[in-house]
């Protein structure tokens, strides 16, 4: 097994041919930033662990959990003392099963579940991923089918706790709502919204279209979507296929033209523009300059 660093990208090579790498990484440790294809989770066993992205730091004691989404520029520090997992794994693990890919366009691009041995999600989480080194260090008879099913158990626990719809769906303090039960049944329902959206990305979905799923009006589903979502129905759209777009462009060899249709813009002039207003480089941009990163 080794390592490449490519720039600010990090190669993984995964050992025994399979689409897990599983570490339990020991004292003083420190890397510059970088990012990779695949998902990265961290757990400090024992000792802290600071993780600097999108321009801050975050401290992890003890039992923190971080979850890196594919893409996301991090570095990493470990103190002398200490032992953490890190677990990565291919992503494409989770883009196989369509339920999991339209959420996944929603996932933050990092998520950190603090340590709370009364949270049933934190225990539950722990409890996977403690599993997850059992399982590779024994390597029994199915071990990789059993880490594939860890994870799908893990991300299917993430997406239905309400610390992650929270972060997903941020909102504004939806103000006529006040019930604490109908407001988990909106969150709910607008989860259910935004992952019928990330389905059918490439088709031309209206608002109409998306209220009559909800089973609102026009009207009443564009104010509750922004108080749930923290943006209007067209932002959310734009942002999502433009986030699409993006993972092909990394990970696909598909034209432009192509990628466009695949995310859902109606002609590639109009991605182009779209994209460009965004990350303020074309498409082909955006990839050459990832692409020069594997050089």
């Amino acid at each position: 097994m080794k390592k490449i660093f490519s720039g600010f990208r990090e190669n993984i090579a995964y050992p025994d041919s399979s689409n897990f790498r599983v570490i339990l990484q020991k004292g003083c440790y420190h890397i510059d930033p970088h990012w990779h294809p695949c998902v990265e989770i961290i757990l400090p066993l024992s000792g802290d662990y600071q993780v600097k992205t999108e321009e801050e730091t975050y401290h992890l004691d003890k039992g923190d959990i971080i979850f890196l989404q594919s893409g996301t520029i991090h570095e990493l520090t470990g103190s002398s003392k200490g032992t953490r997992l890190i677990f990565q794994f291919d992503v494409e693990i989770l883009y196989s099963l369509r339920e999991f890919q339209s959420l996944l366009f929603s996932f933050p691009s990092f998520f950190i579940l603090k340590r709370n041995i009364k949270n049933p999600t934190y225990i539950a989480a722990e409890k996977l991923l403690l599993s997850v080194i059992l399982e590779s260090r024994r390597k029994k008879l199915l071990w990789e089918a059993s880490l594939y099913s860890l994870v799908l158990q893990l991300y299917t626990l993430l997406f239905r706790s309400s610390a992650l719809q929270m972060q997903i769906l941020p909102g504004k303090n939806p103000g006529r709502i006040t019930c604490r039960q109908e407001t988990h049944q909106y969150q709910e329902k607008f989860l259910a919204v935004c992952q019928y959206l990330n389905q059918n990305l490439s088709s031309n979905i209206t608002l109409e279209m998306a209220a009559s799923y909800a089973g609102f009006s026009k009207f009443h589903f564009s104010r509750l979507f922004k108080e749930f979502v923290g943006m209007s129905f067209s932002q959310y759209v734009t942002g999502q296929r433009l986030h699409k777009a993006k993972l092909l462009l990394l990970t696909t060899q598909a034209s432009i033209t192509d990628i466009a249709m695949e995310a859902g813009f109606n002609s590639s002039s109009t991605f182009n523009r779209v994209f460009y207003q965004s990350e303020k480089m074309s498409p082909s941009g955006f990839r050459q300059s990832h692409a020069k990163l594997k050089t």
